[in-house]
């Protein structure tokens, strides 16, 4: 017999088996049942994983090398319309880590074409509902974030929307676009969060002409967080009535997840860590059905009106207007 030990970097686990090859290369019909059933042993003793944080275990002799930060000048490919981040190039007024981030702070479009963000409270949210955060996914270009604490019972939550006259409100993107934001969920993950929104624009889909059958006082684009941890995201396209929506896994929560939303002018696809998720809608879809309202992040409006704002933390978020392939996301993947 052989053990064999499968080094799972990415699960961080070591997985276990016994079995014997001489057994396996004989012919199955000159087995004895004896050595049949001795090919593989799957006792507790025999087959098992172990889960092992294998950055934590080598660091002290042999640290990753995490990539540096890279300037927004990077980042910005052909037909990017907005790029904002929250470090001091893409922050007016950064801070330290854990400063808080007062209303009214302005988050800068990094590519300069006037749509920036003002930083404002929700409801019962104090200053310290939004704050500057230090915290970033290892392949984000920005090396810092901002950490939001939106709930319910009573509503509380930042947001930063563009101004009444931003180009962004209005575009349609019906050539195609690519929607990027990195999120990270807090572990432990405490409260009702349901249905907190990441990112929407302002604006009835009653009011674009749209019904989905279920309510026209939903946004008409928006990425949510459902009960389950899902992404949802949700889009009344320019060229039919209907809401194609797009589904995730549960999120993980306590690590970085980078998500993109992938449209070419016929239909969209979520990808979550540069992988194509399998609950992407067939139906057809062009271009986004915005009104001229505000595009937000930190919350989805409903009725036209912020209830909870969002609960963790948001780092770089970027759109661009065409269909980009992974291997063009902010973090590039293969």
């Amino acid at each position: 017999m052989v053990r064999l030990y499968a080094f799972d970097l990415v699960r961080n686990m070591i997985d276990v088996e016994t079995l014997s090859p001489w057994l396996l290369a004989r012919d199955p019909e000159e087995r004895t049942p004896l050595e049949a059933e001795h090919l593989e042993l799957t006792g507790p003793a025999d087959r098992f994983s172990i889960e092992i944080d294998f950055d934590a275990r080598f660091a002290g002799f042999a640290p990753r090398a995490l990539p540096p930060a890279r300037p927004a000048r990077a980042v910005m490919p052909r037909g990017t319309v907005a790029y904002w981040r929250f470090d001091a190039e893409g922050l007016a007024r950064a801070g330290a880590d854990g400063a808080v981030v007062p209303a009214g702070t302005v988050a800068r479009d990094l590519t300069g074409g006037g749509n920036d963000l003002t930083a404002e409270l929700l409801h019962a949210g104090g200053p310290e509902t939004l704050r500057w955060s230090a915290d970033h996914h290892e392949g984000q270009p920005a090396h810092a974030s901002l950490r939001f604490d939106g709930g319910k019972g009573p509503d509380r939550g930042a947001v930063l929307r563009t101004a009444a006259n931003a180009p962004i409100n209005g575009m349609t993107f019906e050539s195609g676009y690519t929607i990027e934001a990195f999120i990270k969920l807090p572990e432990p993950f405490e409260g009702d969060h349901a249905w907190m929104g990441i990112l929407s624009w302002e604006g009835r889909s009653g009011d674009a002409g749209k019904s989905s059958g279920w309510s026209p006082d939903e946004p008409t684009c928006s990425l949510n967080v459902s009960p389950e941890r899902y992404l949802q995201y949700v889009v009344y396209p320019t060229d039919r009535d209907a809401d194609p929506t797009s589904w995730s896994h549960a999120l993980p929560v306590g690590r970085w997840t980078h998500v993109a939303v992938v449209n070419d002018a016929r239909r969209t696809v979520m990808y979550v860590d540069g992988s194509r998720i399998a609950r992407n809608p067939s139906q057809p879809s062009k271009g986004i059905s915005t009104l001229g309202r505000p595009f937000a992040i930190g919350g989805t409006q409903f009725a036209l009106r912020y209830g909870q704002g969002f609960y963790g933390w948001i780092g770089d978020v970027r759109i661009v207007a065409r269909a980009l392939r992974p291997r063009e996301f902010l973090t590039p993947y293969a």
